[in-house]
């Protein structure tokens, strides 16, 4: 269930000043993470937006997380361009969830994982509210795939009302297993 905001933000400048603040602190990765992981990924944990029940920004907001969001990519890009051991990097724009939205950076070792992470679908065009930033997104190679959840068989069983909402099922060696999509993810990787 996506809660919209539909009240004014109070502190515009406010909100505007932590968004700044987060990008300024995330413009290297976690070394020490991604030596001890082989992952380092950044979200966007910004408050008052990551509290539950979760809420989405308005589009001025998110604008701004996304700007965050690609100096960030770049930035790291621009760290990691010249090692091969790092294959993996790119950014995952969710919608309409957007703020499980996130920058990805992974080991060889973990790439493959990454790689295939999401259902792949015909490729998408963003979402229309992203377009003021399109000239920077257009930098990008994107590719499409589907935002899911797993769900319980024991849900899945109790809720028939489930089943009448997009999901797929997946066999694997413990029983079927429910993916009920959420929305779309665009992967954006650096060309």
């Amino acid at each position: 269930m996506i809660l919209s905001n539909r009240h004014k933000v109070r502190g515009r400048r406010t909100q505007a000043r932590r968004v700044a603040r987060w990008r300024a602190a995330n413009l290297t990765p976690d070394w020490g993470h991604l030596n001890a992981s082989g992952v380092d990924y950044l979200k966007l944990w910004l408050d008052p937006w990551n509290r539950l029940p979760r809420r989405e920004p308005p589009a001025w907001l998110r604008r701004q997380m996304l700007v965050g969001l690609l100096d960030i990519l770049n930035a790291w890009h621009a760290q990691t361009c010249d090692r091969e051991d790092l294959p993996y990097l790119a950014v995952w724009l969710c919608w309409p969830h957007f703020m499980d939205s996130q920058v990805v950076l992974a080991r060889e070792d973990r790439a493959p994982m990454y790689d295939t992470m999401f259902e792949p679908i015909p490729t998408r065009p963003l979402p229309n509210a992203l377009a003021p930033l399109a000239g920077r997104l257009n930098r990008l190679h994107w590719t499409t795939g589907l935002d899911e959840t797993p769900l319980n068989p024991e849900d899945f069983a109790r809720w028939p009302s489930l089943a009448r909402r997009p999901h797929r099922t997946v066999s694997t060696p413990d029983g079927p297993l429910h993916l009920m999509r959420r929305g779309l993810v665009w992967i954006g990787r650096p060309a």
